[in-house]
C-alpha cells in the first residue's frame, strides 16, 4: 500500500513539474530580455544604454569585443558602422558603460565610461584606485573626508598614479585598514 502511495505521489510531481519546465524553455534563437544573467564564465559586467532594445547590465565573457556587446542589447535599427573608427574591436572590461547613438542610416556612434562607484560597490566591480573621486573615496566604509584628501593628494604628489599597496603609505592607514580596502580595488 505505501509503495502505490510513493508511486502516485511521483507521478502526481512529475505531472506538475513537467509543464512548467517545458514552458520555461527558450529557443536558441531568443535573447535575453533581463539585465541580470548566471553566466558561471563571467568576468564581469558591463551597462549598456541609449538607442538598444534592452538596456541594462550584461554579464561578460572572456574577450568580448565592444560591437559584440552592443549586439546583446539589439540596437534599435541595423548599425553596420560604428563611431569611433575600430571601437567595435577593443575589448571590454569589467565595469565598462557603453551609450549607443544611432545617428542616421546604419551609422551610430559609442560613448564609453564606467559604471558609476555606487553600482559597482553593489556589484562587488573593483574600483581604480587612480581614477576614482575623492568623493567617491569618502563612500568606502572606513575612509572619511579626511583619509580620502590624504589619499588623493598622495596620488597627485606621485605622478596621478598608485597602486594598493601605495595605500600602506597614506597617513592614516595601518595593516588593519589596508585589508579592508584593498578588497575595494
Amino acid at each position: 500500500m505505501e509503495r502505490y502511495r510513493r508511486l502516485i505521489i511521483i507521478i502526481l510531481a512529475a505531472s506538475v513539474a513537467l509543464p512548467v519546465v517545458l514552458k520555461s524553455r527558450r529557443s536558441p534563437n531568443s535573447r535575453a530580455v533581463a539585465a541580470f544573467r548566471v553566466v558561471s564564465s563571467a568576468r564581469g559586467f558591463v551597462r549598456i544604454s541609449g538607442d538598444v532594445r534592452h538596456p541594462g547590465l550584461y554579464p561578460l565573457s572572456a574577450k568580448e569585443m565592444t560591437g559584440d556587446v552592443i549586439s546583446m542589447a539589439v540596437p534599435l535599427q541595423p548599425v553596420t558602422v560604428l563611431e569611433p573608427a575600430g571601437i567595435a574591436a577593443i575589448p571590454v572590461i569589467n565595469g565598462d558603460a557603453l551609450q549607443l547613438h544611432i545617428r542616421g542610416g546604419e551609422s551610430a556612434s559609442v560613448i564609453r565610461g564606467a559604471i558609476p562607484v555606487p553600482e559597482r560597490l553593489i556589484m562587488g566591480i573593483p574600483l581604480d584606485l587612480n581614477t576614482i573621486s575623492e568623493a567617491d573615496l569618502d563612500k568606502l566604509s572606513g575612509v572619511g573626508p579626511a583619509l580620502a584628501r590624504r589619499i588623493v593628494l598622495y596620488r597627485q604628489k606621485n605622478g596621478g598614479r598608485m597602486s594598493v599597496q601605495d595605500l600602506e603609505l597614506v597617513e592614516g592607514i595601518g595593516e588593519k585598514k589596508f585589508a579592508a580596502l584593498r578588497n575595494y580595488f
